[in-house]
């Protein structure tokens, strides 16, 4: 079973930022969950939210700043915790995965506010993984199927994600050819988990913050997790490999 770290290390350090990745790798994270957004010169920006007001303590949309300005703002607000001497701007995903070159894979959720949107962010995704060969690292995945479609037509080649909180979304994940059906934790049973095994789907479940549920999970079979504490995941489940 794969650990996923949640927007990097979601509960430990500053999320979706260089910093916050780094903070897992160190600590034996090889795949990480993080979010996609275009800023106004339609880059791919690394951000959960619409804005940056929970992360960086100011509002700015994310779709109307440029990536430059974004990259110098200052992620932490929401992890007081965090050296202060470790600046954690907003990044772009190029950059974010040159600087993190040591990871075995990638969730690229991506956010969209509107169709033409995701005309654009589709479009940019096939600029940045313009071969197969590209995309050995990522599955791009998202709630919004109307993207996914676009995404398919204009780069079939990107291996793709449904994201729901409703476990009657695995025909429309099937019918739009994904590879993988990212659940919601609070709906997997392990009677869903064999329907999502029986369409050939990967099953990765979101988001898992107890051992208890840890353990469950990994009985039950799941591909991958998705976690915002690595540092208490990756040691648990290292050790439920070993004793199987």
């Amino acid at each position: 079973m794969q650990v996923f770290g949640h927007r990097g290390a979601a509960g430990e350090a500053p999320e979706n930022t260089v910093a916050g990745l780094r903070h897992g790798i160190e600590r034996g994270l090889h795949y990480v969950e993080i979010d996609l957004r275009l800023s106004a010169d339609e880059k791919i920006i690394v951000c959960h939210d619409a804005d940056t007001l929970r992360t960086c303590g100011v509002k700015r949309s994310i779709n109307r700043s440029r990536a430059a300005e974004l990259a110098k703002l200052d992620g932490r607000a929401n992890s007081p915790e965090w050296p202060n001497k470790t600046s954690c701007g907003i990044p772009q995903l190029r950059t974010l995965m040159r600087k993190c070159a040591s990871l075995k894979g990638y969730q690229l959720e991506v956010k969209t506010d509107s169709q033409p949107h995701s005309h654009h962010m589709a479009e940019q995704l096939k600029r940045l993984f313009p071969m197969s060969s590209d995309c050995k690292k990522i599955v791009v995945t998202s709630f919004d199927e109307y993207f996914l479609q676009q995404l398919e037509q204009r780069a079939p080649h990107i291996p793709r994600g449904l994201v729901s909180m409703q476990s009657q979304s695995l025909s429309q994940a099937s019918a739009l050819g994904c590879r993988y059906f990212c659940i919601h934790d609070h709906i997997v049973t392990p009677a869903l988990i064999k329907k999502i095994h029986a369409k050939g789907l990967h099953c990765s479940v979101w988001t898992v913050n107890q051992p208890s549920r840890i353990k469950e999970l990994f009985q039950w079979q799941v591909d991958s997790l998705v976690t915002d504490y690595p540092s208490m995941a990756l040691p648990l489940v290292k050790r439920l490999s070993h004793a199987t």
